[in-house]
């Protein structure tokens, strides 16, 4: 039924897709996320931290660009209303929210600019893998969780995330006025939570968009919101 599903879902674009797979491995990733703003004057240093995190660091890293600095004159291109919601649900409700914040499996982490913490080697309880099929108009997306144990699945949900790299832009107003910045890992769209157990879903790509710069990152939270699985890819070649 799985396979049919699959089938279903890629075969009015399979013709000339490209496709490629990656799948998490027996250690946990981190999901790091950092809140940002084109408009905030202290975000550029974390931006420019999080496009210089090495490939094997053990985080999936995601910028969710807000959009609340936009009233002080530049309207970031990149910010969204879900984010700065999301920003304040991910932080349990304590009703403030600040940027450059880095969160690490959903947790305030402040002390990003020193470095990552030691990446921790205990087994994963869940192991994540991702089919993408792309076409110049969608990328196609298959992500299957397998959980250690039903304790482990419960209240579990699945989130996917269609990510940008080598994005800038040349700000015009606002603390960041005559500034190019540039920009990494730059969510575009998220969904979720969806069943972990299969999930899949098709990304429309919109004019703009670097196809060849774009990825997709999947990660599992449990019920608290803490990480239990994440995984990237990049855009197919």
């Amino acid at each position: 039924m799985r396979i049919f599903l699959l089938l279903c879902l890629l075969a009015p674009h399979a013709v000339h897709a490209a496709t490629c797979t990656a799948s998490s491995g027996a250690t946990r990733n981190s999901l790091l996320e950092l809140y940002t703003s084109e408009g905030c004057s202290s975000c550029p240093p974390a931006d420019r931290w999080l496009s210089q995190l090495p490939g094997e660091s053990g985080v999936v890293p995601l910028a969710f660009h807000v959009d609340y600095w936009d009233r002080l004159g530049w309207r970031d291109p990149y910010g969204q209303a879900a984010f700065s919601q999301r920003q304040r649900a991910r932080n349990s409700g304590a009703g403030w929210v600040y940027t450059p914040q880095v969160m690490l499996d959903g947790a305030d982490f402040r002390a990003w600019h020193r470095g990552l913490p030691a990446r921790s080697n205990a087994p994963a309880q869940v192991g994540l893998a991702l089919t993408l099929a792309q076409t110049p108009e969608r990328i196609e997306v298959r992500a299957e969780s397998r959980f250690s144990s039903a304790a482990a699945a419960r209240g579990a949900g699945l989130y996917l995330a269609l990510y940008e790299n080598r994005l800038s832009s040349k700000v015009s107003a606002g603390e960041n006025a005559e500034r190019t910045l540039h920009h990494d890992h730059v969510v575009r769209q998220l969904v979720g939570p969806l069943d972990p157990g299969l999930a899949l879903h098709s990304f429309k790509l919109q004019a703009g968009w670097k196809a060849a710069d774009l990825g997709v990152a999947a990660f599992v939270l449990n019920a608290r919101g803490a990480t239990l699985q994440a995984l990237a890819r990049r855009a197919c070649p």
